[in-house]
């Protein structure tokens, strides 16, 4: 009896320890809220009440993503009408929206989610708040989602549409639709956040309205150009003379920067170092120059290069603070622009570079090069410093150059392929694709929108009037690009939904491997092994995946090897599964299976065909074809690439054929082609000729004098016997038939019934492509031509 009156007592206790221990914690937190330069900001509750659009700029860290929707909402409370207040807002990053929900409700001394009066809700993971009275911190893709439901997005009170100045594409289009729904609602509230860089040319675009500032929280960072650090680490005899020879030089000069760190570590106070480089080789060759440095192998030195490549280990370890003697160096991409902050960062080196991904109309084709950064890259690569002390800040160019920096980065809808935003604008019902882009704040080339619908109706997702087939309604409701889309659908019809699947996931997201420094070669060989000889990119990483779903069951400890061992990363792995849950899904609502599992075994019946898998993914990534052709080069004997539109290419370094020696077939199936140094095919799969035949585009059977030949839209051409050509034709015509049939009326192929005209044609389609795989000896090259016996 004590012994239970003690227990009691001791919860009793403990109870009114955490109670005192949050009211203490709240209380901190509202101290340092009443110190942000936010606070002082109650005014603009007013402004809002007063007006329905209001543009709010301050810089990173005065508080205005925390607090501005806590002042709406605890307005609405005082004035007792809590209930009709529901404040959403959009971040531009699923790790922004956790974050900030997290940090909100620890200061209103809530938890996340679980009805309190702050959640979040990102794709696939969601802690929502309470209904009404509340705040909802969601990613801008989470608002287009909710449009097709309720398209005067009317549950919410307020919209406060965070970061735009990134104008990512997302955002831009939610600008658009937003400035049109205030003409439907009178009562929204519409609250723009940006940078201080461009806000007036958001207070324009919604007719002048109101617009209030907000400074920032941080110390004063010294800044400095080429010129001065020349001049201060002695890198060259005459500043001049070095000036000219690196003005001359695109290139970023990585033993100048490695001299300006030395600089700082012998003359500088305490504090991290950050570095920022466009890409992956930078980061490689200025770790292995550090490392080359006795200096730098010391314990009184800790290096972090942070890259979506690298482990995602790094990410974690770049926050914490080194002991007292030890200086953190980190070297990064722009991902530490804005997606994370290093607190204890007091020196910055800007190199004056940044990665930009840009849509090439007239070549149709991505490119990715190292161009300088904007004026709005480098004041946020300067505001990283500064922030718990006095911090400095290195820029990599010249007074001149700094002169004739943009304001800021072309907006993402001027730069990218735009075929799944014309999907997504069809599929809200926003009208003709061209007048509704008219209204952007940037508006996209009218050579990109043509392009665009044009892919698209080849594609049969639009016809000749801009409508929606039916096949082009399914790859819009499916959260990814269409041709990826389209893959999805297939895997459903042929009964190979799981692997597909993880293909489809990987593609719309990354990869699950990572390149740990130093590791490259060992990296390179683990992911050729679980090629298993395929050939193939995209079923390396069915492999991978199905390894760890393997170790996943043994155990966490086999889990953690298996990733290790391999290079994957866990996090990944596990994002991609669940995007594979969340396209079953989409299937299962559409009708195209009967289940949500992705390895149902109705689902999966031709699962274990790798060939079959393969002529899937042609149907889905058709046309991005390669022909290989063999190389007669002594000095680099093995295989030359081309596309029909490009000529030459190459395999990206990082795919499992990019030493390839020797195919069995002459034909690449590809997602990802972009220039950089040279034009890359980023992931390829070796197909055969049947999967180009029976799931590329249209058949043509020409005579010649002693043979026929059967083309796939003119220019894939192989010799074919008459018999064999016609039989082809005929069996490709049933397919379409029936997958169009199976488009409009979406239904699960019964697979027990291999009487139904369904199986018959599937199952005599995947026979040829098996056959012809297991037979290789009766197929003869010649002059990169199949002939057929």
């Amino acid at each position: 009896m004590q012994f239970f009156f003690l227990k009691y007592l001791f919860l009793i206790l403990l109870n009114f320890y955490l109670i005192i221990l949050l009211l203490i914690c709240s209380f901190c937190l509202q101290k340092f809220r009443e110190k942000l330069p936010s606070y002082g900001k109650k005014e603009l509750v007013t402004l809002i009440n007063s007006n329905r659009v209001l543009v709010v700029s301050g810089e990173t860290g005065c508080g205005k993503t925390t607090q501005v929707t806590q002042f709406i909402l605890d307005d609405y409370i005082n004035r007792g009408m809590g209930s009709m207040c529901r404040v959403v807002c959009t971040q531009p990053r699923r790790i922004s929206a956790i974050s900030v929900a997290e940090r909100v409700a620890a200061e209103r001394a809530e938890s996340v989610g679980n009805g309190n009066s702050c959640g979040y809700q990102i794709r696939l993971q969601s802690r929502l708040p309470r209904r009404q009275g509340s705040i909802l911190y969601c990613t801008t893709g989470i608002i287009l989602q909710w449009l097709r439901s309720d398209p005067l997005l009317s549950s919410i009170s307020h919209l406060v549409l965070d970061e735009i100045h990134e104008r990512n594409l997302q955002s831009d289009v939610l600008l658009i639709i937003v400035k049109d729904l205030l003409n439907l609602r009178d009562d929204l509230k519409i609250i723009l956040m940006s940078a201080t860089l461009n806000a007036e040319k958001f207070s324009q675009y919604f007719d002048n309205c109101p617009m209030i500032h907000i400074p920032g929280l941080t110390f004063p960072v010294e800044e400095f150009l080429l010129e001065d650090i020349i001049e201060m680490t002695r890198y060259s005899d005459t500043t001049i003379e070095a000036l000219e020879i690196l003005d001359r030089d695109e290139k970023i000069d990585l033993d100048l920067i490695l001299a300006l760190i030395r600089y700082i570590v012998l003359n500088g106070e305490e504090g991290a170092i950050l570095v920022f480089l466009p890409g992956w080789d930078n980061i490689s060759t200025l770790n292995d120059l550090l490392m080359a440095q006795q200096m730098f192998r010391s314990d009184r030195f800790v290096i972090i290069p942070l890259h979506s490549l690298m482990p995602t280990v790094n990410q974690t370890q770049v926050f914490k603070r080194p002991p007292p003697g030890v200086r953190k160096i980190v070297i990064a991409t722009n991902i530490a622009e804005t997606s994370i902050t290093i607190d204890d960062v007091v020196y910055v080196i800007d190199g004056g570079k940044i990665k930009e991904t840009n849509f090439d109309t007239s070549n149709n084709i991505s490119t990715m090069m190292a161009e300088w950064v904007s004026l709005a890259n480098a004041k946020q690569r300067k505001g990283r410093a500064g922030r718990l002390c006095p911090g400095k800040c290195y820029h990599l160019y010249n007074g001149l150059r700094a002169s004739l920096l943009d304001a800021y980065q072309l907006p993402e809808i001027m730069r990218t392929p735009l075929e799944e935003l014309c999907l997504q604008i069809k599929i809200l019902k926003l009208g003709s694709i061209g007048r509704f882009l008219e209204k952007a704040l940037d508006r996209p080339t009218e050579k990109a929108v043509s392009l665009a619908i044009k892919n698209l109706t080849e594609l049969n997702a639009l016809d000749q009037r801009e409508n929606l087939t039916a096949l082009g309604f399914h790859l819009a409701h499916l959260p990814v690009e269409p041709h990826i889309g389209k893959l999805i659908l297939f895997g459903a019809l042929l009964g190979c939904l799981d692997p597909v699947l993880t293909i489809a996931a990987s593609l719309s997201f990354k990869d699950p491997f990572f390149i740990p420094l130093g590791k490259e070669k060992m990296a390179d060989m683990r992911r050729k092994a679980l090629s298993r000889n395929s050939k193939s990119d995209h079923l390396t990483i069915v492999n991978a995946f199905q390894g760890w779903e393997d170790a996943k069951q043994r155990g966490g400890r086999y889990e953690r090897e298996y990733c290790w061992d391999n290079f994957l990363s866990a996090n990944t792995l596990q994002m991609l599964q669940n995007m594979k849950g969340q396209f079953a899904e989409h299937l299962m609502h559409a009708g195209f299976v009967s289940s949500n599992d992705p390895k149902d075994p109705k689902s999966n019946v031709n699962s274990g065909n790798e060939k079959l898998i393969k002529a899937v993914i042609v149907a889905g990534l058709y046309p991005k074809v390669a022909m290989i052709r063999p190389s007669h080069s002594k000095k680099r004997p093995g295989v030359k690439v081309y596309t029909q539109a490009d000529g030459k290419v190459c395999i990206h370094p990082k795919s499992v054929n990019a030493e390839e020696m020797e195919f069995n077939y002459t034909w690449l199936i590809y997602h990802l082609k972009m220039r950089t140094s040279s034009i890359f095919l980023y992931d390829c799969t070796e197909v055969s000729p049947f999967s180009l035949l029976f799931f590329g585009g249209d058949i043509t059977i020409q005579k010649d004098e002693d043979q026929e030949t059967i083309a796939v839209d003119q220019w894939i051409v192989f010799r074919s016997p008459a018999r064999i050509a016609h039989l082809v034709k005929s069996l490709k015509k049933e397919l379409d038939s029936l997958l169009q049939d199976k488009i409009c009326n979406p239904a699960p192929v019964d697979w027990q019934n291999r009487q139904s005209k369904d199986c018959a044609v599937i199952t005599a389609i995947i026979d040829l492509i098996t056959t012809q795989e297991k037979k290789k000896s009766l197929i003869r090259l010649n002059d990169g031509q199949f002939s057929f016996y």
